[in-house]
């Protein structure tokens, strides 16, 4: 028995979406993992470069107090790279990597 005003059972949404089928693309292809797997080597690589020269640093050599916070800042940078290429657009970059009609009209003239 269903009271008055009790909400109805909503069918489940489809599993494969659009949005589920976007996100898919984007995180788990070939392309994507292989960026998952740089930036995770870099990143890591980099703090602990970091890492090191924090203990030389306070082992006494000056210098690396520097490279203590470079090397982290280069791990920031390979974040924003991997963001970047992670979020890129498929089509802007087959549209950017295409050669314009314009340069095939220049060879001819040259010719």
């Amino acid at each position: 028995m269903i009271r008055a005003g009790a909400r109805q059972p909503v069918a489940a949404a489809p599993r494969t979406t659009a949005y589920a089928v976007a996100v898919r693309q984007r995180w788990f292809s070939r392309r994507a993992w292989f960026l998952h797997f740089q930036f995770a080597t870099v990143a890591a690589a980099c703090l602990a470069a970091g890492w090191w020269q924090l203990s030389r640093a306070l082992g006494g050599h000056s210098l690396s107090w520097f490279y203590t916070v470079e090397w982290p800042g280069f791990a920031v940078f390979a974040f924003a790279g991997w963001w970047h290429l992670i979020h890129e657009d498929p089509e802007a970059y087959r549209a950017r990597k295409q050669r314009p009609p314009e340069w095939d009209e220049l060879d001819r003239q040259a010719r």
